[in-house]
């Protein structure tokens, strides 16, 4: 795993270099590296190229069977694809997720059909991202989406197609097994995605105390459910007190040449702003505003930051 860490890792900035280690690997850490990418890196689209590269190593009479047919055509490419005796399964994969894109909507859902119907992870994780639209999507997919989904939850394309054609039964039920596990243990990303479906319906009664004050924000302005001013200042707070307290002090308050001093809120800080706004809480986002310039003035006048300061000014202002 630390290998294919690795590959990946640098994948971007030594795509060459990454080619010549993989040419150095033997079969058995290649088969390895594989095995990684597949189950772990699915969702990466970079990764095709490190695949691509394995692939030819470990199956290069695959490589050189298709070199001989160039121009093959889709029905040839899906034929050799099913055909477990064809020895051109992976290669043919590949030629068909390089064409898809510039292929006639019906066979589009040709190749999603039998990339579904192989229901290898790889398969299965690659045709997530198309069956978002409902042109592609079929019910028999379903199975092979959740049984993957439920082996690796934090797998995000996975997650978005559960989320989007589960019953609410299903969500519910998902739900409720989230909240009683440990908190630790709960995949919080499926289930801030749950919530903010069934959310939607005014009588679904969201636990507040499975979700950090932002969080719960987050699902109330996605769902239209009124959110307190309290509410929106302690999530405020916790947002802001985190960027704080990661050391990013001197990133978010900037001395400009002229001796003036500006603030940045950055992503999440910005995010959680415009989270507020669409709450309609525009007292909390004015009293934000409001401490942002006074603790300006102040750092313009300060020798050095004093960041116990900065905190205690945060919870003042945001809790008055």
């Amino acid at each position: 795993m630390e290998l294919t860490k690795y590959l990946v890792d640098n994948l971007e900035n030594s795509r060459e270099f990454t080619r010549h280690i993989i040419n150095s690997l033997s079969l058995v850490d290649l088969k390895r590296v594989k095995r990684d990418l597949e189950r772990h890196y699915t969702d990466n689209p970079e990764t095709s190229y490190l695949m691509g590269h394995v692939e030819r190593r470990l199956f290069p009479e695959q490589v050189e069977k298709v070199k001989k047919k160039p121009n093959a055509t889709i029905n040839q490419l899906l034929r050799d694809f099913k055909d477990e005796k064809s020895g051109l399964i992976a290669a043919s994969r590949l030629e068909l997720q390089k064409r898809f894109e510039y292929q006639s909507f019906e066979d589009q859902k040709r190749i999603i059909d039998a990339f579904m119907f192989r229901t290898t992870k790889h398969d299965v994780v690659w045709c997530s991202k198309y069956l978002l639209s409902d042109w592609f999507w079929r019910d028999i997919y379903f199975d092979s989406i959740v049984w993957y989904w439920e082996r690796e939850m934090d797998n995000y394309p996975l997650l978005r197609v559960v989320c989007k054609y589960a019953s609410d039964d299903y969500l519910k039920e998902k739900v409720q097994q989230f909240e009683e596990e440990n908190e630790g243990v709960v995949e919080v990303k499926a289930y801030m995605l749950f919530l903010s479906r069934l959310a939607k319906d005014p009588n679904f009664v969201i636990n507040k105390d499975r979700l950090r004050p932002f969080q719960y924000v987050c699902i109330c302005s996605k769902t239209n459910r009124q959110v307190t001013q309290e509410e929106a200042n302690t999530a405020l707070l916790q947002v802001v007190l985190e960027s704080l307290s990661e050391g990013l002090f001197f990133n978010k308050f900037r001395r400009k040449r002229d001796g003036t001093v500006v603030f940045r809120s950055g992503c999440m800080i910005e995010f959680a702003l415009w989270t507020i706004s669409k709450t309609g809480n525009t007292d909390v986002l004015i009293r934000f505003n409001e401490w942002v310039k006074e603790m300006c003035y102040k750092i313009e006048n300060m020798q050095d930051a004093d960041y116990d300061e900065i905190v205690e000014a945060v919870s003042r202002v945001l809790s008055e």
